[in-house]
């Protein structure tokens, strides 16, 4: 599988960006400012907490509960 990429604009002119090289590799996010490229933040999730992070996301969403 070659490298995944999912990169979104977010507030103050930054993107974010998640990254995995292999299948159900470490994922790396990174913040950094759009126009310079400078990184602002960078750590790596474990697939197992993604996975844990998007149910938490779906249950929540579903009973209308918030995002805590």
């Amino acid at each position: 599988m070659a490298k995944v990429f999912i990169e979104m604009e977010i507030n103050n002119g930054r993107t974010m960006q998640l990254a995995q090289q292999t299948y159900d590799g470490t994922i790396a996010f990174t913040t950094y400012n759009t126009q310079s490229g400078l990184v602002d933040h960078e750590e790596d999730i474990s697939p197992g907490d993604m996975v844990m992070l998007l149910n938490y996301y779906r249950h929540q969403k579903e009973k209308g509960l918030a995002i805590i």
